[in-house]
C-alpha cells in the first residue's frame, strides 16, 4: 500500500492537475478579445480548432461582396406592365407590425424600383399607377428548382409569375418565347459580375378560382419568358486584402456559390482569389453518358488537361454543382479537387458536399456565409463564420455582428493564438511538475526539504501566477506562413520541453556541485531521529541552494515560454506576465543577496534576529547548529550569476532553437514582400 501511494504522489508531481485547465484559461482570453471585435462565439472549443485552418470557403453574395445590390436595369420581351407586375409581386417580402419591409437584399431592392406599396399581410400590393394586385397563392423559393412563383388577379384575370436563374426560367419556358441572344446575353452579364434574375409569365383560365389546389408543376411549366432584372454585385472594399493575408498565412480560399459560374470567377478574379496569369477552366454542364462540358471563360470549348498539364500550366478550375457531384466518381477526384478554385450553381446540399470531401479528405475546414442556404455548409465544417444575424447565426459557432470578412482573419488569428499560448502553459506547466519531481529526488537525497513558505511560493504564487498570464499575450498581427502544433508529444512540443528540462537539471547539478565544493560547506547531519519537525530537516545550505535555484526555475522557465513572435505579439507586450516575472525575479534575487526579514519568509539567508512568524503563533528560531542559513556574500552572487546564465540558456533555447524566431522572421518577411510586390 506504501509503494502505491507514493507512486500516486510521484504521479500527481509529475502530471499537474492543473494541466487541462491552461487550455480553458488560453480559450476564454481569445473568446472575450473576440467578444470585444463584436465577434460572438458559442463554441469556445472551436476556437483552439480555428488555429490549424487550412481551407477557407467563402459563400459570394453577402460575403465576398456587399449586402446590398446595385439595380441597373428591367428589360420586358413582352409588355413592361407584366415585368413591373411581376417585379412588385413574384418576392419573398413581408411586412412587419411597424410596417418595416422585411425580405433579402435582391427582393428588396427589386421592389423598390417598381415604387409599388404592399399591405401588412401581404394579400394585396398597389401599384406605381393606383392600381391593385391581389396576390392569391404563393411559392417560395425552391433551391432544387432555382425558382419561386405567385399567382395574382389583376384587371379581373389571373397570372402565374416565375422568377429565378436564367438557367432554371428557359427550362420552364416555351422555346419561341426565349431570344436568340439569351444564352449570348446571359454569359455576357455573368463575366461581368452582373447578378441577374429572368421572369416568367402566363395566364391561368379564368375557370381555375380555386387556386389552392393548383400543384406547383403545373404553374411553372409552359410559360412564356417576360424577361430579366440586372443587378450588379460589388465587391466588399475589405475583400482582396483579406484573401491576400490569408493566401500569406497558407490558408487557401475557395468560393461555393449558388449564383452563375462565371459570375463567381468575375468576383474571384476581382478579389484575387484567382490571379492574373491563372486560366480558368469551367466545367459548365453535362451533356450525354456524362461527359462533362468545358468551357474556357470566353465560353469557347476545350479540353480538361491532365493534373500535370493543369499544376504546370497554371490552369484553375471551375464547376457547377451538378458537374462536382459528376466528378466525384473519377479516381483521380482528391488530386484534381485542389484545383477547383470556385463552385457555382450550388444548392445548399451541394455546399454541403463539398465541406464535407474536404473535410473528410483530412483538410481544417472554415466555411463563411451570410444567407440560410449555407446554413448546412456552416455546420459541416470545422468552422462556421457567419456575417449574419438571422438563420446562419444559429448554426455557426461564431457570428460577425459587423458583417465584417475580416472577422475570418480575426478568428483565425485568435485561434492560432490561442493555441500557441494554451501550448506554452503546456509545456510551462510539464516543466513545472518535473522541476518538482526533481526537487523531491534532491530532497530525499539530501534528506532535507523546503519549508511551508517556500512550497506555498513555488506550487501556488509563482506556478498559478505564470502558468495563467502566460495566454494573455496578444495574438499577432499578420497571419505567418504556418500554423502552430496541436500535438502535445509532438516533436516540437517535446523539444522544447525536454530542451528547457535538461538545461534546468544541468544548472541544479552545477549548483549543487558549487556548494559542495565550498570549504565552509558541511553535509547536513541528522541531529535527531524526529522528522517530524520541518526546521530540524528545512535549516540548512542543501535545501536553500535547492530552493534558490530551483525555485527561480518556476520564473525563468515561463519567461523561456513567453516568446512566441510567430503567432503571438512580442514577448515584452504581455505587459502582466512581464511585470510579474520582473517582480518576482528582483525579489528572489534580493532575498538570494541580502540577508533580511523578507529572506527569513522562506528561513533563506535567515539568523534569528530575522526569523519570522510560520504557522505558529511564535517565530520558530533556525534549527541548526550554527543557528543561521546565511551563505558567504561571494557564493550568494555566484548563485544570482547561475541564476541569470540558467534564464539566458533556457530561453535561448526556446527563442532560437525551438522558435527559430530570426529564420521565422527573414522568412515571413520576405514572403510578405512578394505578397506586396
Amino acid at each position: 500500500m506504501r509503494k502505491k501511494h507514493d507512486a500516486n504522489i510521484a504521479n500527481i508531481v509529475m502530471q499537474p492537475p492543473l494541466l487541462p485547465t491552461v487550455f480553458t484559461v488560453s480559450v476564454g482570453i481569445s473568446e472575450e478579445r473576440l467578444a470585444k471585435k463584436r465577434i460572438m462565439c458559442v463554441n469556445s472549443e472551436d476556437i483552439l480548432v480555428a488555429g490549424k485552418v487550412k481551407r477557407v470557403f467563402f459563400d459570394k453574395t453577402g460575403t465576398l461582396t456587399k449586402q446590398g445590390l446595385d439595380f441597373i436595369i428591367a428589360s420586358a420581351c413582352l409588355e413592361h406592365k407584366y415585368l413591373d407586375l411581376a417585379m412588385a409581386a413574384c418576392h419573398s417580402i413581408t411586412v412587419s407590425t411597424k410596417g418595416v419591409l422585411i425580405g433579402n437584399a435582391v427582393d428588396l431592392n427589386m421592389f423598390a424600383e417598381t415604387r409599388a406599396l404592399i399591405s401588412e399581410h401581404g394579400s394585396c400590393i398597389e401599384l406605381d399607377g393606383g392600381d391593385k394586385v391581389k396576390v392569391l397563392k404563393k411559392f417560395d423559393f425552391d433551391h432544387h428548382r432555382m425558382t419561386q412563383s405567385v399567382i395574382v388577379e389583376a384587371d379581373g384575370k389571373l397570372y402565374a409569375f416565375v422568377k429565378g436563374s436564367g438557367e432554371s426560367i428557359k427550362n420552364i419556358c416555351v422555346t419561341k418565347t426565349i431570344p436568340a441572344d439569351f444564352d449570348r446575353d446571359a454569359d455576357r452579364c455573368a463575366r461581368e459580375g452582373i447578378y441577374q434574375i429572368s421572369f416568367a409569365m402566363k395566364e391561368l383560365p379564368s375557370s381555375a378560382q380555386d387556386v389552392s389546389i393548383l400543384a406547383r408543376d403545373s404553374i411553372e411549366d409552359s410559360l412564356n419568358f417576360l424577361g430579366f432584372v440586372n443587378f450588379k454585385n460589388q465587391l466588399r472594399t475589405e475583400t482582396a486584402d483579406a484573401l491576400t493575408e490569408l493566401e500569406v498565412g497558407d490558408v487557401k480560399s475557395v468560393m461555393v456559390t449558388g449564383d452563375n459560374t462565371f459570375t463567381g470567377i468575375c468576383i474571384a478574379r476581382e478579389a484575387n482569389m484567382i490571379k492574373l496569369d491563372e486560366t480558368v477552366i469551367f466545367g459548365k454542364s453535362i451533356i450525354s453518358n456524362g461527359v462533362i462540358s468545358w468551357v474556357d471563360e470566353q465560353g469557347h470549348y476545350t479540353n480538361l488537361p491532365s493534373i500535370i498539364d493543369i499544376e504546370k500550366k497554371n490552369i484553375v478550375l471551375a464547376v457547377t454543382g451538378d458537374v462536382w457531384n459528376s466528378l466525384q466518381t473519377r479516381s483521380d477526384i482528391k488530386e484534381m479537387a485542389e484545383f477547383v478554385r470556385v463552385f457555382g450553381r450550388c444548392t445548399p446540399n451541394d455546399k454541403v458536399t463539398v465541406i464535407d470531401f474536404f473535410v473528410k479528405k483530412g483538410l481544417t475546414c472554415c466555411m463563411v456565409g451570410d444567407g440560410g442556404n449555407d446554413c448546412g455548409a456552416l455546420k459541416t465544417a470545422h468552422i462556421g463564420i457567419a456575417l449574419s444575424d438571422a438563420e446562419a447565426s444559429i448554426v455557426a459557432p461564431f457570428t460577425s455582428l459587423d458583417k465584417d470578412i475580416t472577422s475570418v482573419l480575426e478568428v483565425l488569428k485568435e485561434g492560432r493564438c490561442a493555441l500557441a499560448s494554451a501550448f506554452a502553459s503546456y509545456k510551462y506547466m510539464i516543466v513545472y511538475g518535473q522541476i518538482e519531481t526533481i526537487n523531491q529526488i534532491a530532497n530525499a537525497y539530501f534528506s532535507v526539504t523546503f519549508h511551508e513558505w517556500c512550497w506555498v511560493f513555488m506550487d501556488g504564487i509563482w506556478m498559478i501566477t505564470m502558468a495563467f498570464t502566460l495566454p494573455l499575450s496578444q495574438a499577432e498581427t499578420h497571419l505567418s506562413p504556418k500554423r502552430p502544433t496541436s500535438s502535445l508529444l509532438g516533436p516540437g512540443t517535446m523539444t522544447s520541453v525536454l530542451g528547457v528540462l535538461l538545461l534546468n537539471f544541468i544548472f541544479t547539478c552545477i549548483s549543487l556541485g558549487l556548494l559542495t565544493s565550498q570549504d565552509w560547506y558541511q553535509c547536513r547531519k541528522w541531529g535527531s531521529t524526529d522528522i517530524s519537525n520541518i526546521t530540524l530537516i528545512g535549516d540548512n545550505y542543501e535545501a536553500s541552494v535547492l530552493f534558490i535555484v530551483t525555485g527561480y526555475q518556476y520564473i525563468s522557465s515561463a519567461i523561456a515560454f513567453n516568446f512566441g513572435y510567430t503567432f503571438r505579439s512580442s514577448w515584452w507586450k504581455n505587459y502582466a506576465f512581464v511585470v510579474l516575472s520582473l517582480c518576482f525575479t528582483i525579489v528572489h534575487f534580493i532575498a538570494t543577496l541580502e540577508p533580511s526579514k523578507l529572506s527569513c519568509v522562506w528561513r533563506l539567508n535567515c539568523t534569528n534576529d530575522n526569523v519570522v512568524r510560520a504557522v505558529t503563533d511564535v517565530a520558530i528560531p533556525i534549527n541548526n547548529a550554527f543557528n543561521t542559513t546565511i551563505m558567504p556574500l561571494s557564493f550568494r552572487v555566484k548563485l544570482v550569476v547561475l541564476m541569470i546564465f540558467n534564464t539566458i540558456a533556457t530561453s535561448s533555447w526556446e527563442f532560437c532553437i525551438v522558435n527559430g524566431t530570426f529564420v521565422k522572421k527573414y522568412l515571413w518577411d520576405r514572403r510578405n514582400g512578394e505578397a506586396s510586390a
